[in-house]
């Protein structure tokens, strides 16, 4: 079996002999440099390990770190996917924030695997906050783009498979958001008219 976090290993292994080859001339900011990338290679390598798992996990196992409030259905051939919380800011993007949305939103859609496959896809994105003046071009949508792709809800997220776009909604104390997935066929036609004016 294929290790599959030796690359995670390897990179730990390196930053580590450094520290200890060097002691007598690091500083401490060198020291603090070396911690924070321990604990993000840590995580990256327990998250590696978890999506390759995702299938095997157990009921109990899965509680201890999937947000089963999130939820998907399929109603008319368009996917909605609940998430019970606000998407991060690109500034304030840390590698839980997309782990903990990909892993969640991937786990909630899994059993609608290679539901549009090759077809050209919408993704529209509704961010719901208490916020009258969001900036939603700053919200990362990329988590979410990503476990479709994971789960092969669309089969890759070049321009050939898919597109998306993103609405702010200032309209609730309790920040979520909606995600609604479905055949490009609802807007292309629209988007065509609208070239055709000019």
């Amino acid at each position: 079996m294929k290790l599959l976090i030796l690359p995670e290993l390897e990179q730990i292994k390196k930053e580590t002999d450094f520290i200890i080859n060097y002691k007598e001339i690091i500083e401490k900011k060198d020291i603090e440099k070396y911690l924070k990338s321990l604990e993000k290679v840590r995580y990256e390598m327990f998250n590696k390990i978890r999506v390759n798992n995702m299938d095997e996990i157990n009921e109990k196992d899965k509680m201890n770190y999937i947000n089963d409030s999130y939820k998907a259905t399929l109603k008319n051939d368009i996917l909605k996917i609940y998430i019970p919380e606000v998407l991060p800011k690109y500034k304030n993007i840390n590698n839980y924030a997309y782990k903990n949305i990909l892993i969640s939103t991937a786990e909630a859609v899994k059993e609608y695997k290679g539901l549009f496959g090759k077809n050209l896809t919408l993704v529209l994105i509704i961010v719901h906050e208490q916020q009258a003046n969001m900036d939603i071009d700053n919200k990362y949508v990329k988590p979410i783009i990503d476990a479709l792709v994971l789960q092969n809800i669309i089969q890759d997220d070049n321009i050939n498979n898919m597109f998306y776009m993103v609405q702010g909604k200032n309209d609730t104390k309790k920040p979520y958001t909606e995600v609604f997935v479905m055949d490009a066929k609802y807007m292309i036609s629209w988007i065509q008219k609208l070239q055709n004016l000019f």
